[in-house]
């Protein structure tokens, strides 16, 4: 019986501990102090396009500061280039109108210091491909930021590169982002 009562409060104390209800947080990123950024090389010139209309849903431990899952959806004609006659063509080109939207989601996420690490798929002109990006994550009090940069290959996803004057542009996309989440 004495052994009963010395052990009994191990057991429940090591069990408290070891099964201990994970605090996972569903973040959303601030779309005023994020965005989203593609960048194109064509001989005649470069150009790049933002959107700040995205949605970024994350998982989030508020134990370890980490994330656990992110899925992002922008939709293509959000991008704003400066150019609306660019713009256009890249809805045209990327027929936006048969496939609105860009996502990424992962729940492969690992980390190594700052750098995050997350292996997950894009779904990108109706084609799914597995995808990694890296990017570096920075918690300062209750705020977040994850920002980091990918390439994408649009002959991957069945996008043939737009032209002008008769040139194409480069087959990579360039992809910056920068999140700010409140936590």
């Amino acid at each position: 019986m004495k052994i009963y009562k010395v052990l009994m409060p191990m057991v429940l104390a090591i069990s408290c501990i070891a099964f201990r209800p994970v605090d996972i947080k569903k973040i959303v990123a601030d779309n005023k102090s994020s965005s989203i950024m593609y960048a194109m090389k064509h001989p005649l010139h470069s150009f790049d396009a933002s959107s700040k209309d995205f949605k970024c849903i994350a998982a989030f431990d508020t134990e370890t500061r980490k994330l656990s899952l992110v899925a992002v959806m922008v939709a293509i004609k959000s991008f704003n280039s400066g150019n609306s006659n660019r713009d256009s063509h890249v809805i045209e080109n990327t027929e936006a109108l048969k496939y609105p939207n860009v996502t990424f989601s992962a729940e492969d996420i690992t980390y190594s210091g700052e750098t995050v690490i997350a292996k997950g798929k894009m779904v990108f002109h109706g084609v799914t491909k597995p995808m990694t990006i890296t990017g570096i994550q920075k918690v300062a009090g209750n705020k977040m930021t994850l920002s980091g940069n990918a390439e994408v290959n649009m002959t991957d996803f069945g996008i043939k590169p737009p032209s002008l004057m008769g040139m194409s542009t480069d087959e990579i996309i360039k992809l910056d982002f920068m999140m700010t989440f409140d936590i």
